[in-house]
């Protein structure tokens, strides 16, 4: 899956902030399930909901498919959109750490993060918006890292910035392949990045 925005930005010419992220809001999770329906050979099971403020849209196949069709991809997330604030609560060590079991081994030997899709300096929570990420791309170790992480930054010092991810997957695992992360900056300019994962 990878999606042209440019359509869905057009409206971001209005001059009006609040407006546009409304805009965006309302048409993002649509163009998401037309994309991820088109590039799943299974028959997702889509429920979209708010989690700390942030709207996500979720396909949770296990509870449809498990029985009739063992093939069925892992419960996964879809996308995730919504305004940044500061964090409402601390980040919950206990659960991290339960996380992936520690982290999720690759075939080099080294260990996937705990990422966020939504950062938790964002105001991003757990449970759903947890995902195996690479470290150099978590870290900012890595150039895209560097420039992930100056976004996520960004975002986080600039409260209420409309922020949005969308994971691609090319199997029927819940570790995405690759991420596109956008902001809509106050300039109503859509900023938009894909990052390997």
């Amino acid at each position: 899956m990878s999606l042209s925005y440019a359509e869905l930005f057009k409206f971001a010419s209005t001059g009006e902030y609040d407006a546009a992220a409304a805009e965006m809001a309302a048409n993002l999770p649509m163009l998401w399930a037309n994309e991820y329906q088109a590039m799943c050979a299974h028959v997702p099971n889509l429920l979209q909901f708010d989690v700390e403020g942030f709207e996500h849209v979720f396909d949770f196949t296990s509870d449809t498919a498990a029985d009739t069709n063992p093939r069925a991809p892992e419960d996964r997330l879809v996308g995730v959109f919504g305004r940044s604030r500061a964090p409402v609560a601390l980040r919950e060590a206990s659960r991290m750490r339960g996380f992936l079991g520690g982290g999720l081994a690759m075939e080099d030997g080294s260990r996937m993060d705990k990422g966020h899709f939504i950062g938790h300096a964002l105001g991003g929570g757990t449970e759903v918006n947890l995902f195996p990420q690479r470290p150099e791309l978590n870290r900012g170790w890595s150039d895209p890292g560097k420039v992930f992480r100056r976004m996520e930054r960004f975002a986080a010092v600039t409260p209420g910035t409309f922020v949005f991810a969308c994971p691609i997957y090319v199997d029927t695992s819940w570790q995405p392949v690759a991420l596109e992360y956008g902001l809509l900056m106050p300039d109503l300019n859509v900023w938009v990045e894909r990052f390997a994962n």
